[in-house]
């Protein structure tokens, strides 16, 4: 998710600095492309492209499977790629930060090209504003009138996105990790749901619905941060 958040947005503000350029069509292609995409899809095209053709980085697991002798991790919290940087097996570290980064590219997908699309929009709408054309009127630079003034007024519904599309996150999981045969929450899910685990069900829906309400607690007070009137409702 921090993935989409800064890469999308900042994406989103630069497509829209430059609106109707080469820069701009690009950014847009690779928005709409993220969206449209099935997480499924996306990771078998992945795997196929970064994993097969050029190997830069491995197609499934978590860690390497000759790690388990080599460097065996530590378990503390139970996220392996926490233990083992907590108790300095830093080689088990960047191994499973390599495994993770096609993972996490898939699943980041869908929100990088919303966050993107929505961040060019709301930011194309705020600089058409009256009041930005007076702060140009009065002399005030390009620079301070985009990312001070426009900026600032285009971020609460990109705010907004950023919370509803968690659930999506929590959801893409099921798929991503099954493609990548990730050992998490998804496929965990997964594997109870064709067991008929009910109480692993219902922890699992409830840890999702938690998360879920406590994200969207977060952007209400991001929301409040961003523009002071919302504490007035």
């Amino acid at each position: 998710m921090s993935f989409a958040v800064i890469f999308g947005v900042a994406m989103g503000v630069y497509a829209a600095k430059y609106r109707g350029r080469f820069q701009d069509s690009v950014i847009r292609i690779m928005a709409i492309a993220g969206v449209s995409m099935p997480a499924f899809w996306l990771g078998l095209l992945l795997q196929m492209l970064f994993a097969g053709r050029l190997t830069w980085f491995p197609a499934t697991g978590q860690f390497d499977i000759e790690l388990k002798y080599d460097n065996p991790i530590t378990k503390v919290t139970g996220f392996p790629v926490f233990d083992s940087l907590i108790t300095g097996n830093f080689a088990a570290t960047m191994n499973g930060l390599h495994h993770m980064v096609l993972p996490a590219l898939t699943l980041s997908a869908y929100s990088f090209g919303l966050l993107s699309r929505m961040a060019r929009a709301n930011l194309l709408e705020v600089m058409s504003q009256d009041y930005i054309k007076v702060a140009r009127a009065y002399g005030l630079s390009e620079r301070l009138v985009f990312f001070k003034l426009a900026l600032r007024n285009a971020l609460p519904p990109i705010v907004t996105v950023t919370g509803l599309s968690t659930a999506y996150l929590i959801t893409g999981t099921f798929f991503v990790e099954q493609v990548y045969n990730w050992p998490g929450i998804g496929s965990f899910a997964v594997n109870s749901l064709l067991s008929i685990d009910y109480p692993a069900i219902m922890g699992i829906t409830l840890l999702a619905a938690i998360g879920y309400l406590v994200i969207n607690f977060i952007v209400d007070l991001i929301h409040a941060k961003l523009d002071p009137r919302v504490w007035m409702r």
